[in-house]
């Protein structure tokens, strides 16, 4: 029975504990031309790290476990319109035979040539709001 009353005496002292890797969440909204992006893409990326999430109805969430350590990141925001074929020759076609990879609707500059960064702190919201013209 002193086991019993040790071991629970002591649950408070391991509950939240755990290796801790430094990794924080990460979340936001995006916006395209003044409205919610329906859905996409968003990754923070620097030399050592490269993380994401799905972007849906203008919000993304990345938990801490997938999260990232404080730093300064690029971000890359991409959307394909879901209906025109992309111009590129080399994209692999779907197993219909069609070209399943769409027209980019975002700017290079958020992805490609991506201007956007973040910087990722301890004690801080992280929370990043885009808002693409």
């Amino acid at each position: 029975m002193i086991r019993f009353f040790a071991f629970v005496a002591c649950i408070p002292l391991f509950i939240g504990c755990g290796p801790s890797d430094g990794r924080l969440s990460v979340s936001g909204t995006v916006t395209l031309k003044g409205q919610n992006l329906d859905q996409g893409t968003i990754e923070f990326f620097n030399e050592q790290t490269r993380t994401g999430a799905p972007i849906a109805d203008g919000k993304y969430n990345i938990e801490r476990d997938q999260g990232l350590t404080p730093g300064t990141y690029k971000v890359s925001i991409t959307s394909g319109d879901g209906r025109t074929p992309a111009d590129d020759p080399e994209a692999a076609p779907g197993p219909t035979g069609a070209n399943i990879v769409s027209k980019e609707r975002i700017p290079p500059e958020f992805n490609v040539k991506t201007k956007q960064e973040a910087k990722v702190e301890s004690g801080k919201s992280n929370q990043f709001d885009f808002a693409i013209p």
